[in-house]
């Protein structure tokens, strides 16, 4: 909440100012889409700026600069250019509580519904990317 109230300032900035159209802020992490790599250099050294003498805030050294091809980790998703998807580390996490959920449905000590109820939210966290082939693999039918 903390986060959304004071970086408010730097929201505005960034979006009615320099008229950035793809921005992200999640918390105190932020992805920024721009077409050229001497324009996300110069919105970088403008936000620094703006941080330093508004808010008494510096950017952390974690700050990057990526190709679109090559994408960028933001809130358990690989983003690039083209697509969204899964990172690794969240899909094997997936997998693991799937088979466990599956073991304990097998066993009696859960049922399909209350499994379905853990899954409510990983569900969510997966209809945004591009995950169709992870998808089959995770709830084939088991014969």
């Amino acid at each position: 909440m903390f986060a959304n109230i004071y970086l408010n300032e730097v929201d505005q900035y960034i979006k009615n100012k320099l008229r950035i159209k793809f921005y992200v802020r999640y918390l105190d992490d932020s992805i920024i889409i721009v077409k050229t790599k001497k324009e996300a250099k110069q919105v970088l050294e403008k936000i620094k700026l703006f941080l330093k003498e508004n808010l008494r805030l510096e950017l952390n050294t974690k700050t990057q600069i990526f190709k679109g091809k090559q994408g960028v980790n933001f809130c358990g998703y690989k983003i690039n250019e083209y697509r969204m998807k899964i990172r690794d580390r969240g899909k094997r996490k997936l997998k693991l509580k799937i088979r466990f959920l599956k073991k304990e449905i097998k066993n009696g000590n859960l049922t399909s519904k209350d499994a379905k109820k853990y899954l409510a939210g990983h569900m969510g966290y997966l209809k945004i990317a591009n995950v169709n082939n992870l998808l089959g693999t995770l709830f084939y039918k088991e014969e």
